[in-house]
């Protein structure tokens, strides 16, 4: 069971896309949103694209 978690615990951290340059952007914060009440989460490519999901 603790695989399983730690699974979609590591899944969670993983942007839906990959960057334009083709690398797996890496989770560098986690943020609240006060408007929704929903966590936002930023991702950085090693060349230096920034993302975040909705």
């Amino acid at each position: 069971m603790s695989a399983i978690r730690s699974q979609s615990e590591e899944m969670e951290k993983l942007p839906a896309k990959l960057c334009r340059c083709g690398r797996q952007p890496e989770l560098v914060r986690t943020m609240l949103s006060v408007q929704t009440g929903r966590q936002v989460r930023m991702f950085e490519c090693r060349c230096g694209e920034r993302t975040w999901d909705d």
